[in-house]
Parts: structure tokens; C-alpha cells; sequence
């Protein structure tokens, strides 16, 4: 499979095996998705380096596997998995490693310039507000804000880990922010023969999307309601990014509609 989108909808795109990367490569952006502010890059690294120069973007760095370093300026970050590090517009980085070091990329254009900021997946896991056990069986998972609006600064990005337990759904009830965010989930950690179904539709009866998902593929999500269930004794897995469209002010990771037939008191989304 490749790294191109299957279907290209106003709505939704589907992104197949975008974990298969050598070296740097942007994924999903403007140009492909459909999306306006959030983009997807993959830099995998093995025993070598790869320069890279934000822009106008701010870029969250957000290690999906192994260990490696990210210096930016004159400071050094060593990352290993889940840790996360923010880094500015208008900053020059060098990602370098002695084995492999797959990350991956969430990125955003920015008016302002914050400051670096490194985030511990370990410290992540022991706050109870960034590590949360959300929903009840059958839709019961464990949702890790990592890049969140209240620990570390930024214009738009947003990121995290959801892991679901087995064989239960996940973002459920069925959601949206189109107003306030785009967002993409990238599925990890789901070794084969592992895989899942995500679903995305303004319409509950004219579905966009209904498509199976194993270990790679990424779904950018433009709007309508989402969310994705783990096969029978699996689990599913997905770092999600999300982009604000109004900088700052949108930046605000609750902020959602429940589609009306499951609003209310029955479900729990957080």
C-alpha cells in the first residue's frame, strides 16, 4: 500500500501505511486533504540525521517509536516513546539518532513564535488530568493529552495517544469540532493481524467513511462526527493531532459537539 490518500473526500481522506518512511516526508497538508491549517509529516532516522527548518510552522515532535535527539539552537532533547517536543516557527532542528528513531510530526502555520517546550510521556502518565480512563464498557479507553493547551504553549496544535481496551470503541459518542478544530488520527500500535474500523459521516445515513485500519494508516478529518472501534480481543491505538482554526482561542481540547441522538447523560465522552 501507499502513501497516497484512497479517498479524498470533502469531508475525510484516508492515508495508507504513511509509518512506511525513510528519512523525511510530509504526509498530509493543504495541498491533499482538504485541511486548512493541520498538517501530518513522518521523519524516521537510523543511525543518521535530518536537518529541518519550521517556517512559519510550529511543529510538535511527538516520538512513535525508539530513542533520539532533537537539538535545536544550542540545546539537545533526547526523546523516547510518547515524549513530546514543541518547537517554534522560525527554528532550525537537527533529528539524529544511533538506532531508529521514528517521529512523528504535527504541524500547524503560526503568527507567533513560542518557546521550546519538552514533554515526558512518564510525567504525562502519572498526572491523573493528561491521563484519564474515559468512557465505561463497551467504549472504556485511556486518552493521553501530551501537547495540550494547559501545559505547553502554542497557536494551534494539539496532540495525544488514546489506547483503547479490547475490542471496545473509542471517541465515542459520536463527535465533532469542526468549528473550533481539525484534527487526524494516526493509528499505532497494532500489530498485525490487529486492525479496526473508523467512521466519519455528517450524515449517520450516508456515510463518508466505514474503512478498516491497521498499524500506519491516518485519517484526516475536515468535519462530520468520528470515532473507530478495536476488533474482538484487540485493541485500537491512535495518536490524534488536531489544529485550532483561530489561533489561541480555539485552542481548547473539550471543546465539541455530540451528535444530538447521543447527547445527553447516557454516554460519556471524557
Amino acid at each position: 500500500m501507499n502513501q497516497q490518500s484512497t479517498q479524498a473526500r470533502a469531508d475525510c481522506s484516508m492515508f495508507r501505511g504513511t509509518h512506511r518512511v525513510k528519512g523525511r516526508k510530509r504526509i498530509i497538508d493543504q495541498t491533499n486533504s482538504g485541511l486548512d491549517f493541520l498538517r501530518y509529516g513522518r521523519t524516521v532516522v537510523d543511525g543518521d540525521a535530518v536537518e529541518v527548518d519550521t517556517g512559519e510552522e510550529e511543529i510538535a515532535f511527538f516520538c512513535a517509536g525508539g530513542t533520539g535527539e532533537i537539538l535545536v539552537g544550542n540545546e539537545t532533547y533526547t526523546l523516547g516513546k510518547y515524549d513530546a517536543l514543541y518547537v517554534p516557527r522560525e527554528s532550525r532542528c537537527r533529528l539524529s539518532s544511533s538506532g531508529k528513531f521514528d517521529v512523528v510530526e504535527a504541524a500547524a502555520p503560526s503568527s507567533k513564535k513560542y518557546p521550546v517546550q519538552l514533554v515526558r510521556f512518564e510525567d504525562i502518565k502519572k498526572d491523573p488530568e493528561k491521563a484519564k480512563d474515559a468512557g465505561f464498557p463497551p467504549y472504556s479507553r485511556k486518552l493521553h493529552t501530551v501537547v495540550g493547551e494547559d501545559n505547553v504553549q502554542a497557536a494551534r496544535v494539539l496532540c495525544g495517544v488514546t489506547f483503547s481496551e479490547d475490542g471496545n470503541w473509542t471517541s465515542w459518542p459520536p463527535h465533532q469540532h469542526d468549528e473550533w478544530k481539525e484534527e487526524i488520527y494516526l493509528y499505532v500500535d497494532m500489530p498485525e493481524p490487529n486492525f479496526g474500523l473508523h467512521l466519519n459521516y455528517t450524515d449517520p445515513k450516508a456515510m463518508d467513511m466505514v474503512e478498516p485500519v491497521w498499524e500506519g494508516d491516518a485519517v484526516a478529518v475536515k468535519r462530520g462526527y468520528h470515532y473507530n472501534v478495536a476488533t474482538p480481543g484487540t485493541k485500537i491505538g491512535f495518536i490524534w493531532m488536531m489544529a485550532a482554526i483561530r489561533e489561541e482561542e480555539d485552542r481548547k481540547f473539550s471543546t465539541v459537539s455530540v451528535q444530538p441522538e447521543f447527547a445527553g447523560d447516557r454516554f460519556k465522552l471524557f
